[in-house]
Parts: C-alpha cells; sequence; structure tokens
C-alpha cells in the first residue's frame, strides 16, 4: 500500500544502529526516488516525508551511474550513454591531424 511506505522506511531508519545510517541527512536536491508499482492503472503515487523533507517520485533517477526510468526500459540510460561515446570520438577526431600513427593507437 502507497500510504505505508514513507512510515515502514522511516521505521526502518529509526530502527537500524548503524552509525552511518543515523548521521543520514537527505539533501531534496539531490535525492531521488522511483514508484515501481506493478501495475500502472489507478496508481495513486505516494510522497515520501523522511526529516521533515517532502520527496514526490520522479520519472527518472540515478542509481550507480545507471539512468532508470519508471518502465525500467534504459532508452534514456542507452541515450546518454551513446551521446558520450559519440562526443568521445568526435573530441578524437578533432586531434587526429596533430597526432603520429603510434600516439593514434595509444588514444585509440
Amino acid at each position: 500500500h502507497p500510504q505505508d511506505l514513507s512510515a515502514k522506511l522511516l521505521s526502518f531508519l529509526q530502527r537500524t544502529s548503524c552509525k552511518e545510517l543515523q548521521r543520514l541527512k537527505l539533501n531534496p536536491a539531490k535525492t531521488e526516488w522511483l514508484w515501481l508499482p506493478a501495475s500502472r492503472s489507478n496508481q495513486v503515487i505516494p510522497s515520501l516525508t523522511i526529516g521533515g523533507e517532502v520527496l514526490t517520485p520522479t520519472e527518472r533517477a540515478h542509481n550507480l551511474g545507471v539512468l532508470l526510468d519508471v518502465r525500467l526500459s534504459l532508452e534514456d540510460h542507452i541515450a546518454a550513454v551513446s551521446r558520450g561515446a559519440f562526443l568521445q570520438v568526435h573530441h578524437m577526431r578533432q586531434l587526429r591531424p596533430f597526432l603520429n600513427r603510434d600516439a593514434l593507437r595509444t588514444v585509440t
């Protein structure tokens, strides 16, 4: 049940005796969370309140360098990685006239 989510998460954080979690401070500008229900039909999307900060779910969130979306399609992540790869190739092509063969083998 969506309404129990915030209470369960807060209860978990309060029960945990780990020192790192006791000092946990959320930065709402950097904190992202996804709501991934089993079915998208008529689901009320909850918001979380932790430590007085209200967090609303996002359509996309970063986790360990992977860009996840609510459909778990990875389309946004693949597009971002492709853009980065093409940018690196573009930079290498700009350097090509200034490098000899040995340097080009090292770069590529």
